[in-house]
């Protein structure tokens, strides 16, 4: 299929073509495809109604039945499906799935979605401008439509972490005319916009014409109104009601999060209603191929909407579409009309979301061949394949825990959030006030040789063995939980000597790993099998006591600065509430 990506950022029809998608629409030349028997969700009316819809190239040049018989070089029968425009996901981190992004196409456009609005800051922070442009490169590659945003904020929160490259500002502004660009990423370092860092306050200048996404945790009142001010324009971290009516009411786009650990849905959806949903999109942020598999993508967050929330099935479907497209200036995108790009879903039922067919510039998606070109893809794209576990083999002794009898600070993870809760807990010189403390340790990994930052958390449930990751948000060091120092050590340099991944470690042997060979965040396997290994991975930590659906997940959120309240880095404790590192022994 040829590449579309010319298209995606001035969204014209080229003069060029203009004239033959006319001459289909008048009716004086034949059409390339002529779908019949439809049953149309017009997400901007809510009605159902029959139509036939006339395809030229990649486009729709007609709806109605007065193309009941026009000439055409393909008929298709829809079976008086249901017709929706194809569903577009607001903001996700590919790398969280851990799939390739030609295998995350291969998992999601049978789904429906067939356009992904991604920040590739997971692999930035590992590889710099490369890792980046080798999403730019794969986004000219795929059938389905992949935006790239523009990583704004590597490392999240500068000082407070180690990450393995810097993407300054004139390496952003070198690809800010790519056509997959739409804009800059996630503003996470809202402090800095509040508070006029001027750094950041440059990013935000260099790309004011185009989109301004944000990411702002619990912020409200006057902050949120400072925030708004310089221009960010959405945000996706809202976790509470009242906070989600007040960035509506100050013009905030709500992107509604239903991922793999964050799951803001059931929250957030008493918002949306005829009204708000002009302002409301969906997005899955981070979502791995277990989840994919078992519940879907963004068909799931359309299902639940309607079945468990009650929200009207033409508003669902319009916060999955229409309501994004123009949020994100998408012109081309999210309606069935003519001039839009040909993205179309056909349903047998529109209340369960069964999915029937999937067409993607007018092509059906059970015809691409998705999971024969997906290597030839792959290579073709040139991925970064070295090995970005730069630390030296880890010595028990440097995961040394010297408690003393007083007041930690500990980490609770509050399950499926992504934001934690800062604890007191005394320790008596043998155990803690509270059960369930475990070690933690947050490991450099791009040859610096930084004694690693040391924590305790609580609410894993984990009674023997340990858990280490190399996805830990955002600058992606190694993340080790555990009961016991010597298996932390040795699920530490099990991720050292594979390149990255996932492991679970009991009694001194590896119970299960997935291995993440591109910058220790992807896999080179298909869906099928990171699945498979995720599975193998859940087998063994819940045969440890883990009593969280996604631990993995998880803990890379651990790591993250920028989101309240307590996290670890590799630098150590920081009280995000302060923006301050503290210690993990509470002085008297």
């Amino acid at each position: 299929m040829a590449s579309s990506l010319g298209k995606k950022k001035t969204q014209k029809i080229s003069t060029q073509e203009l004239p033959q998608r006319l001459a289909q629409a008048r009716g004086d030349a034949e059409l390339d495809l002529l779908i019949t028997n439809v049953q149309l969700l017009d997400v901007i009316t809510g009605e159902i109604y029959p139509t036939a819809v006339a395809i030229g190239g990649e486009y729709i040049v007609g709806v109605g039945l007065e193309y009941l018989g026009s000439p055409t070089k393909r008929l298709f029968d829809a079976q008086s499906a249901f017709m929706t425009p194809g569903f577009i996901d607001g903001h996700l981190h590919i790398e969280s799935s851990m799939m390739s992004p030609f295998e995350f196409e291969r998992a999601t456009l049978p789904l429906g979605t067939t356009t992904a609005i991604c920040d590739p800051h997971e692999i930035t922070n590992v590889l710099g401008l490369r890792g980046f442009e080798w999403f730019l490169r794969c986004s000219e590659l795929l059938a389905q439509n992949l935006f790239v945003q523009m990583s704004s904020c590597v490392p999240a929160l500068p000082g407070f972490e180690t990450n393995g490259s810097d993407f300054l500002l004139a390496d952003m502004i070198k690809h800010k005319d790519h056509p997959a660009v739409l804009g800059l990423a996630e503003m996470m370092n809202f402090p800095g916009v509040i508070h006029a860092d001027k750094d950041v306050l440059a990013k935000i200048e260099a790309f004011e014409d185009l989109n301004l996404d944000g990411h702002a945790p619990l912020l409200r009142g006057k902050s949120l109104n400072a925030y708004l001010l310089a221009g960010i324009q959405n945000c996706h971290e809202t976790v509470t009601l009242e906070e989600g009516k007040e960035k509506l009411q100050k013009g905030m786009g709500l992107i509604i999060r239903e991922g793999s650990v964050a799951k803001n849905l059931k929250t957030l959806a008493p918002l949306v209603n005829e009204f708000s949903s002009a302002q409301c999109l969906l997005c899955t942020d981070d979502r791995n191929p277990f989840e994919i598999a078992h519940e879907g993508h963004i068909n799931y967050l359309i299902r639940e909407l309607i079945n468990k929330h009650q929200v009207p099935v033409h508003v669902a479907y319009r916060l999955a579409t229409y309501s994004a497209a123009k949020h994100f200036g998408l012109k081309r995108l999210g309606l069935v009309a003519p001039g839009k790009k040909a993205d179309l879903v056909l349903l047998r039922d529109l209340k369960k979301v069964e999915i029937q067919e999937v067409f993607i510039g007018g092509q059906q998606v059970s015809e691409l061949s998705l999971d024969k070109h997906v290597q030839e893809k792959l290579q073709k794209s040139q991925p970064p394949l070295e090995n970005t576990m730069k630390r030296a083999p880890l010595k028990e002794e440097e995961l040394t825990f010297k408690l003393k009898k007083g007041l930690y600070n500990v980490i609770k993870i509050i399950p499926h959030e992504i934001i934690t809760e800062h604890l007191s807990l005394e320790y008596d010189g043998t155990s803690f006030s509270d059960d369930d403390v475990l070690y933690m340790a947050n490991i450099e990994r791009y040859g610096q040789g930084r004694p690693p930052g040391l924590g305790l958390v609580k609410g894993m449930g984990l009674h023997s063995g340990a858990l280490a990751s190399s996805v830990a948000h955002d600058s992606h060091n190694l993340m080790v939980i555990g009961t016991n120092t010597a298996d932390m050590t040795l699920a530490a340099n099990t991720l050292i000597e594979n390149g990255g991944g996932f492991v679970v470690v009991n009694h001194g042997k590896v119970q299960a790993l997935v291995r993440l060979p591109i910058a220790g965040l992807l896999s080179l396997q298909s869906a099928e099998e990171i699945k498979s290994g995720i599975e193998q991975l859940k087998t063994a930590f819940r045969s440890q006591g883990v009593v969280l659906d996604e631990p993995f997940i998880q803990m890379a959120f651990l790591a993250l600065p920028v989101i309240p309240t307590l996290k670890l880095t590799d630098r150590g404790l920081v009280d995000v509430t302060k923006f301050s590192f503290i210690p993990l022994f509470q002085e008297a």
